[in-house]
């Protein structure tokens, strides 16, 4: 089934926000023809295969690269350009050797910098030396980058997405040829934009494009495809994730505030109970939300799912060999551009986080978050509140961040407070969801530090009991005789 749907104004709408967003991320740079960096071009790429997956509100693309040096000398880097206008969409980028499986460095690299393109250096696992060749398997993702059309659907009609993207795979090198497979949810597809001179091959779910010979480096192009895109598309705009470790209680308290938003088509018109009550599985063919899943430790006990107005009942665990299945349910059905708070929060036991290396030194690992299947999280606050007493603190992250605070944190019987480190991250995907590491001493006189505190507010309480009740209050009056 293909349909086609007016859209020339939505493509102008697209199309100017990629050319100012691209613009913005340029201010303050005053390159002229003659000072832009070039990148070296040592690299020709042989054959290149892309793969554009819209099947899921987030857009992956694996880029798989042959490349050979034709320079001179050995080459150990291999750049990756970036669309300016797509950098700050980009939430995960990372690349392997295609046979080995080795996993490559990526570094944002601040050198090769112009107002179009963002570059990032690979690091090849080993020099490649003149004329030999080697496969890169390069795959990113970017969050946030579609936008529904129609923009409002009813409650129970299924919504369409417009991509807008470019037909060639963006390298700094020339290619010899290079082909993409764009795949959508299902067969209701239909292409608007590409390149007039190429093939295009549109098969169920896939649309071909090419195989192109002789690109040229930084080559661009126009195509867009209107596809549906069946079921919802969760954004976290707001994550707090408060973690708070115990050593003298051996507990590990866990508690995420979270603020949900349904990006999806809006709602046109006013939600109907009685329709939905009717006929509750019309909702499916929708963008209505109906419940979360998230998974947490197998360990974890004392769980509690609360709101604003107080504590939800609705909501089922489900036990497996490791790990609970953490279903939520919001208190209504959650359609495009419609939004909820809640929080949640559990407590594990701490030997299952926390190992003794040698003396007073420990070393916490820790899960950055527990995702939300397809789901995106825009801005990302992780507080880690180490044992009073804890020092020589380092910390080990999986990935950067946009800032790192260290400071301190007063909770009931603290006397000096305890370490804290706060991270602050933006546009993170489930590929996010590692650990990490905090090492830290932890001398043996900090097991007393709460119980000292306890007794030592239990004996000024006594005391200063023990000496009120010996102190006469009463006021004092004349006696008359008669």
């Amino acid at each position: 089934m293909r349909f086609f749907i007016s859209r020339h104004t939505f493509v102008a709408i697209v199309a100017s926000l990629l050319i100012s967003s691209a613009v913005v991320s340029a201010e303050g740079v005053n390159w002229s023809d003659e000072d832009v960096p070039i990148v070296p071009q040592v690299f020709k790429i042989t054959n290149l295969l892309r793969t554009l997956d819209l099947s899921k509100p987030l857009i992956r693309e694996i880029t798989s690269a042959a490349i050979q040096n034709i320079a001179s000398e050995d080459v150990t880097d291999y750049y990756f350009p970036v669309d300016q206008a797509y950098e700050d969409h980009l939430a995960y980028i990372s690349a392997e050797n295609r046979k080995t499986k080795e996993i490559l460095k990526v570094i944002k690299d601040p050198e090769f910098y112009d107002a179009e393109f963002q570059y990032y250096k690979i690091k090849l696992s080993s020099p490649l030396a003149p004329g030999e060749k080697v496969q890169l398997t390069i795959k990113t993702s970017l969050a946030n980058i579609i936008r529904p059309f129609p923009t409002h659907v009813g409650q129970a009609e299924r919504q369409q997405f417009v991509f807008f993207g470019n037909p060639f795979a963006l390298t700094a090198y020339p290619a010899s040829k290079q082909k993409t497979t764009v795949i959508t949810p299902n067969a209701v597809l239909e292409v608007h934009e590409h390149p007039e001179e190429s093939a295009l091959v549109v098969k169920a779910n896939q649309v071909i494009l090419g195989p192109y010979t002789d690109v040229k480096a930084l080559e661009h192009g126009i195509f867009e495809v209107q596809y549906e895109l069946p079921g919802t598309v969760s954004h976290v705009r707001h994550l707090r994730r408060d973690v708070e470790v115990s050593q003298w209680g051996n507990n590990l308290a866990i508690e995420e505030h979270i603020n949900f938003v349904n990006n999806g088509a809006q709602l046109k018109g006013q939600f109907s109970r009685i329709d939905f009550q009717r006929n509750p599985m019309a909702i499916r063919n929708g963008n209505g939300i109906l419940e979360f899943a998230t998974q947490i430790p197998k360990l974890a006990r004392d769980i509690y799912y609360r709101d604003e107005i107080g504590n939800i009942s609705t909501s089922v665990l489900q036990h497996h060999a490791d790990h609970i299945q953490f279903n939520l349910k919001p208190r209504f059905p959650l359609f495009g551009g419609w939004n909820t708070t809640w929080y949640t929060g559990y407590n594990v036991p701490l030997d299952g986080y926390l190992r003794k290396l040698s003396g007073d030194k420990y070393i916490l690992k820790v899960p950055v978050f527990a995702p939300i299947k397809d789901t995106t999280y825009e801005d990302v606050e992780i507080r880690i509140v180490l044992p009073e007493g804890a020092k020589n603190v380092k910390l080990e992250m999986p990935f950067e961040v946009e800032h790192i605070d260290h400071s301190t944190t007063k909770t009931y019987m603290d006397s000096a407070g305890r370490y804290t480190i706060t991270l602050l991250a933006k546009n993170l995907i489930e590929e996010h969801a590692q650990d990490l590491y905090i090492e830290y001493e932890y001398p043996f006189s900090s097991y007393l530090t709460k119980p000292l505190a306890a007794a030592t507010m239990l004996m000024v309480v006594f005391a200063s009991s023990m000496i009120f009740s010996r102190l006469d209050f009463k006021i004092g009056g004349s006696t008359l005789k008669k």
